[in-house]
């Protein structure tokens, strides 16, 4: 026992959050957080972007943030969720890295009761014993790699960064090239170096990623695969489901069943 402390150490809050209903659309602006963050989507999407990835995480999903890592994020109308901050003493247990995972129905009713119940400046017995099994159960999910990694060189950012406000840009892979001061070969070879991505798959995965916060918006299927950069919209259907493993319509029809199914 510490007698200079208030309560003993087992007691100390390590972990804090709250709840996260939204009807409409948001997005936040750049800032960081000096805790790590879980963000627990129960229902919608989420979209949030770092320096060096784009992720998009759906219902279900959570996704890891490291403490100061700066982010922006922007959700697409309804969503429903949790977000649960961990202090250092157990961020040093987890990768450095953000990833996403999907939840079990154990976690999503975990982090849900914690939300509500993880407020105090002491935690009674059940509060520390959801948390440590909470804990258990988030460490034991596997990580994916869903992630749109950027380009950490100047030349090729430029180009993402273009690529990433307008996806539907048509320009050749000789165009990017010279647009990055590159020959066509040394733009192809430094960007699959860089992002561990060909330049067309990683184009043709930003352009989905675009078409699902644009599906999850409620945006017809046929003008997002135009407004993401498909002229055929069978062509759009068939790279949906190659990224995705479903078609738009499909995707559609789950964001919308699960922003209006009850909490």
């Amino acid at each position: 026992m510490h007698a200079n402390l208030p309560y003993p150490p087992a007691r100390s809050p390590w972990l804090f959050g709250g709840q996260i209903k939204q009807s409409e659309r948001r997005t936040t602006l750049q800032h960081v957080h000096e805790n790590g963050q879980i963000f627990v989507v129960e229902s919608g999407v989420m979209a949030v972007i770092t320096q060096g990835a784009y992720w998009l995480i759906g219902p279900g999903q959570l996704l890891w943030l490291p403490s100061g890592l700066v982010h922006e994020a922007r959700s697409h109308g309804a969503i429903a969720g949790c977000i649960l901050y961990i202090t250092g003493s157990r961020c040093s247990f987890l990768s450095n890295k953000s990833f996403v995972a999907d939840s079990t129905r154990l976690l999503l009713a975990q982090a849900e009761r914690l939300s509500q119940n993880a407020q105090g400046a002491v935690w009674n017995d059940c509060v520390i014993r959801l948390a440590e099994s909470f804990w258990d159960e988030f460490l034991s999910i596997p990580h994916q790699s869903v992630s749109l990694p950027f380009p950490g060189d100047t030349r090729l950012k430029r180009v993402a960064d273009i690529l990433s406000t307008n996806p539907a840009d048509s320009r050749r892979q000789q165009d990017w090239a010279d647009m990055a001061g590159m020959s066509l070969r040394s733009f192809v070879r430094h960007f699959t170096a860089d992002t561990g991505m060909q330049f067309s798959a990683w184009r043709q995965r930003l352009r989905i990623l675009n078409a699902q916060e644009k599906l999850a918006r409620g945006e017809h299927v046929t003008h997002v695969a135009a407004a993401v950069g498909y002229e055929s919209l069978g062509a759009f259907a068939a790279a949906f489901k190659k990224n995705t493993g479903c078609s738009p319509s499909a995707y559609a029809q789950r964001c919308r069943a699960k922003a209006t199914s009850p909490m």
